[in-house]
């Protein structure tokens, strides 16, 4: 007996242990052995392991039972073909059992064998004769139907069978056709889906003969009409067809399309719905073949994709606008989700209608001109769907319009051409201003994805044709907080520190957005600031000059505001929130980018008092405020000596605090750290020239001196600030 074979055996006899960890380790070891190249298997061994193997997928134990149908993988290459048969026909006959674990467990040994036979082109005939014995088998088990869970389990592996090596079982496609076809009329649409995703893999490798008959018969049974139950399911299968094979089902489309119209009328909104998913694959899969008949596919789209029964639209604007006059902001405490129907789907319906209308625009450039003058404006009109994953798609589509657009402007540019290809540029640039005004009630949105829609839109709008959203920035600007936030920040994003096409544009409008600055919602003006900062950091010139209108509102937002300040109950304990912290460290951080880069347009003493202010104000603006301070001793030293004494006073309250006894570990290194900040900003002003001549500050030198914890801590500083560059920076993002 070979090493290999001994320890094989070992493996065996561990693997009839009455211990299940016993069985786990040695059915772990023996897949561990079989993952090596170099094993040689003799026929006794392979005999005992298949055997062994088949036994175990009936183990007691679920982890025994997984490691059992995993070393079938790497088997299937190590033994002969009668063996791989053995294991076959064993895997089959389980997928028969009323042992539910073992036919899922013989269901996935199946998968595992099929994933790792041989492919045809390495000449092995094993692969044929395997797949032929499996095929046999599987087709007797889904025509039995007996039990829907075998069906669907066979159905399952047949469809892996075919897409992987659908080419080899040719001499079965026949009987494997005459098997499926029954199985689109079962009781039950589990089975009805997947025999549709077995033919769909079928028809890639069947010949002309198969494929004829199948959609012969399908046609057959769509006239026959024997019940809306199963049209929907023949139509869901043409559709599934002509995904996987749309070469092929082109010259069925003139008996097929006139079939699908007619179901498009029937009171059915699933078989609506089913009907405009086989338009849509037709649309991309043959293209050529559909032509004739976009037309009359369009205008059903465009019939229903406005097909909304169960809700009256015109009511809803009139509330809005009701809502508008009397409650201005307040429109956003209600909204139309509160609607529900939980039997109404016919935004199934208008998204499948959506989703076709795409299809068609991104395929037929040639329509362009007609897509402007019937599409766009009904788009346009729908841009107030009410439900989010619909509207998501007529987004899409619109956008895919704008898409087909571009191209010929690019084109116009290069040859300088006039006349026809200018008319759609000249179409769309009319219907701007219902786009906006269309866009204008949807970016008043709770929906957050509803408002990323419309900037996807606006975005794409403005590459199309440059500059026409000029005119329109303060329609995009009012509504509602979150439409205002959104897109303030969008322009915060189109700020860069390098040259962008975009820029003087920028300068002309910037204005309008800082007005945002004055906004009654605090998110609001906190994005503002943020913007503002991104101009000041990357692009200062873009403010320069509007400095001297925009800065009372800056300065403003560094006040503490009491109103905005709230205890909250946490359990037996009271806890102080300031819902104003976060604009006020946003007006910190703009005014210290303004340092860095408007200086000389800067009030130095005004910008000093809210300098004072922050030196007193929350740890986060303190901590800020000590930068700016270090900072300021540098760039502008003589105008701080003459504030000396007012910024000298926070600064040694701050390094003179003693925390309260027993409080928690991180409020000892807060305040260390606040500390340490402080003495930077104080170790920063005794570097001005003739600093030493002011009291206060000869005053409270003496004091860090004859302070054991301040000299130490003013040395520490010192010593850092020998290994460091001089310029403080703050972190701006």
């Amino acid at each position: 007996m070979t090493n290999v074979s001994y320890h094989i055996s070992n493996l065996l006899e561990k693997m009839t242990s009455t211990d299940k960890d016993f069985r786990f380790m040695a059915t772990n070891d023996l897949m561990m052995e079989l993952q090596k190249d170099s094993i040689k298997l003799d026929e006794d061994s392979e005999k005992k392991v298949v055997k062994m193997l088949l036994k175990l997928l009936e183990d007691k134990n679920g982890e025994v039972q997984n490691l059992a149908v995993k070393c079938l993988g790497p088997l299937v290459s190590k033994v002969k073909e009668y063996q791989v048969e053995t294991i076959v026909d064993s895997l089959c006959t389980n997928m028969l059992s009323d042992k539910e674990q073992l036919r899922d467990i013989s269901s996935i040994g199946l998968k595992t064998v099929i994933s790792e036979l041989p492919p045809a082109s390495t000449g092995s005939t094993m692969t044929a004769n395997v797949c032929k014995k499996i095929t046999a088998q599987l087709t007797g088990a889904i025509g039995k139907q007996e039990d829907v869970s075998v069906q669907l389990e066979a159905l399952d592996i047949l469809s892996d069978m075919l897409s992987r090596l659908g080419g080899m079982l040719y001499t079965f496609h026949s009987s494997i056709l005459n098997c499926l076809l029954p199985q689109l009329t079962s009781p039950r649409l589990a089975v009805r889906k997947r025999a549709i995703i077995a033919l769909g893999y079928l028809v890639l490798t069947c010949n002309g003969n198969i494929f004829s008959e199948l959609m012969e018969h399908l046609l057959a049974e769509l006239k026959r009409n024997e019940s809306t139950s199963t049209t929907r399911t023949y139509i869901q299968c043409i559709a599934g067809i002509s995904r996987q094979a749309g070469h092929r089902t082109g010259e069925y489309l003139e008996k097929i399309i006139p079939l699908v119209v007619r179901y498009c009328n029937v009171e059915d909104d699933e078989l609506r719905e089913y009907c405009f998913q086989a338009f849509e694959s037709f649309v991309r899969r043959c293209p050529k073949e559909i032509g004739p008949h976009i037309p009359s596919v369009m205008g059903l789209c465009l019939k229903y994709i406005t097909y909304d029964p169960n809700y009256n639209y015109d009511n809803e604007e009139e509330e809005e606008e009701m809502m508008e006059t009397e409650n201005g902001e307040d429109e956003e405490q209600e909204s139309d989700d509160e609607y529900s129907d939980d039997d109404d789907i016919s935004w199934k319906v208008r998204r499948s209608a959506a989703k076709c209308l795409e299809a068609i625009v991104g395929t037929r450039h040639d329509l362009l001109q007609d897509f402007y003058k019937t599409l766009s404006p009904i788009l346009i009109g729908r841009f107030k769907e009410r439900e989010e994953n619909v509207k998501a798609d007529i987004f899409c589509a619109y956008i895919s319009l704008l898409k087909q657009t571009q191209p010929i402007q690019s084109w116009l540019h290069a040859s300088d051409a006039g006349g026809k290809e200018e008319i759609p540029l000249t179409m769309l640039q009319n219907q701007v201003p219902n786009i906006i005004k269309a866009l204008h009630k949807q970016l008043k949105e709770k929906s957050i994805k509803s408002r990323q829609g419309c900037f996807s839109l606006l975005t794409e709008l403005a590459n199309v044709l440059p500059g026409c959203l000029a005119d329109h920035i303060s329609a995009l600007m009012p509504g509602s907080p979150h439409a205002r936030s959104t897109v303030v920040t969008a322009i915060k994003f189109t700020i860069s520190d390098q040259p962008q096409p975009i820029d003087l544009l920028l300068k002309g409008c910037i204005g309008d957005f800082l007005k945002t600055l004055q906004d009654p919602d605090l998110n609001v003006r906190r994005v503002a600031l943020a913007m503002f900062n991104s101009a000041a950091h990357n692009k200062p010139s873009l403010i320069r000059d509007m400095l001297n209108t925009v800065l009372p509102h800056l300065y403003n937002e560094t006040k503490i505001r009491r109103e905005l300040i709230r205890e909250v109950e946490m359990g037996p304990f009271k806890h102080t929130v300031d819902d104003g912290l976060d604009v006020r460290k946003a007006a910190f951080e703009c005014m210290y980018s303004l340092l860095e880069s408007c200086l000389d347009r800067l009030d130095i003493y005004e910008y000093l008092n809210h300098v004072e202010d922050g030196l007193k104000d929350h740890y986060d603006i303190r901590m800020l405020t000590f930068i700016m301070l270090a900072r300021l001793s540098t760039l502008c030293p003589n105008a701080v000596l003459q504030r000396l004494e007012r910024l000298i006073e926070p600064l040694r309250a701050t390094c003179s605090t003693k925390v309260k006894a027993g409080s928690v570990k991180q409020e000892f290194e807060k305040q260390d750290e606040l500390k340490r900040s402080a003495m930077r900003a104080v170790a920063a002003l005794l570097t001005i020239p003739e600093v030493e001549k002011s009291p206060v500050m000869a005053e409270f030198s003496s004091q860090i001196r004859a302070n054991p914890e301040m000299a130490s801590l003013y040395e520490s500083i010192q010593k850092d600030s020998a290994s460091l560059p001089t310029t403080e920076s703050m972190d701006m993002n």
